[in-house]
């Protein structure tokens, strides 16, 4: 499957959160969580992908009443690919689905599963849509603060970026990222660090809060592409990204 740098997806965090608060419940079959969210840019594994414009995001998890969970989720984002576009390759939105397990154990939840990130408007022949296996645990250290780490498995082994890429031919099909978050009272801080393979690896500072209802987030981004060498155009960059979503 040949894809190219900028498909990459929130959903792959947005899919993967534990519950909210707020949920629907499916008589005796499990719950459902919906959330609905605005963000000033689109920023996936430390890459914009919506051309520096706001992005508006719904998403939906299905969590059965079950000892190991059963999860399903779906996510639209508004998205548009980087210019130049190929022809058949523009589109305006992103649908992702998702399937997996969970399960806690005391203080220590495990996420195990596979998304799939798909672009019904773009001609299937040019094979934008991608599929990954993923893992995840959260540990909730104390009633305050939570560590987890992250794992993402592509499952073409990755794309293939041009005759100047790393000497396999192939990047881009390993994910990892580590996080941590502590409520102080105000709000909370969240750090993060996430490494993409050959394409880049970027930290993340930022803040949320509560507040009637919605979740407001506050981030700064630093990427680090020293690693990439195929396209001299791409340069380090930073952003600031504020946003807000509600669950229902």
């Amino acid at each position: 499957m040949i894809k190219k740098i900028a498909i990459s997806s929130i959903a792959s965090i947005a899919l993967l959160s534990n519950a909210s608060n707020a949920q629907t419940k499916v008589g005796n079959a499990g719950v459902i969580t919906g959330t609905v969210g605005v963000a000033s840019q689109y920023i996936s594994k430390g890459l914009d992908n919506n051309r520096d414009k706001p992005t508006a995001t719904l998403t939906g998890e299905f969590a059965s009443n079950t000892n190991v969970q059963l999860i399903l989720g779906a996510g639209l984002f508004y998205a548009t690919p980087d210019k130049p576009v190929a022809s058949g390759g523009g589109y305006d939105y992103e649908l992702d689905y998702n399937i997996g397990l969970r399960k806690t154990f005391d203080k220590l939840t495990f996420d195990i599963g596979y998304s799939w990130f798909t672009y019904p408007q773009a001609e299937s022949n040019l094979n934008l849509d991608v599929g990954q296996f993923y893992a995840k645990a959260v540990l909730a250290a104390t009633k305050s603060t939570s560590l987890s780490i992250s794992y993402e498995q592509d499952d073409t082994d990755g794309f293939r970026p041009g005759a100047d890429a790393n000497p396999s031919g192939l990047t881009g099909d390993q994910y990892y990222e580590i996080g941590l978050s502590h409520n102080f009272g105000p709000a909370s801080l969240n750090v993060s660090y996430g490494d993409w393979d050959d394409n880049l690896s970027f930290y993340k500072l930022g803040l949320s809060k509560e507040f009637m209802g919605l979740n407001l987030i506050a981030d700064y981004i630093k990427q680090d592409r020293s690693r990439q060498t195929w396209n001299s155009n791409w340069k380090d960059e930073e952003f600031f990204v504020v946003g807000a979503s509600k669950s229902f």
